[in-house]
């Protein structure tokens, strides 16, 4: 089973989403460096800490969408919704 590289998290909570969102959906996965950044306490350093998000690579195509739709609606609401008119 290949594992392709999609995402990497921004956060902790971040990472727990999409690790839901790819059980919810069915889609074999691995969120490689997930317990090491939780061995030593002190502070985070991105080279060591680094979570990525891999997925099977027949899946990657429909975990890409399910990323992107989740990555726009964190984003918050566009321009055009909070007018005021």
């Amino acid at each position: 089973m290949e594992m392709t590289p999609l995402y990497s998290p921004k956060s902790e909570s971040e990472a727990s989403v999409l690790t839901a969102m790819m059980q919810a959906y069915d889609i074999d996965f691995l969120m490689q460096g997930a317990a090491f950044s939780t061995m030593y306490p002190g502070p985070v350093t991105s080279s060591l800490n680094a979570q990525v998000l891999m997925v099977r690579s027949d899946q990657f195509e429909l975990a890409r969408e399910l990323l992107a739709s989740f990555l726009q609606s964190s984003d918050g609401p566009d321009d055009k919704s909070t007018e005021h008119k």
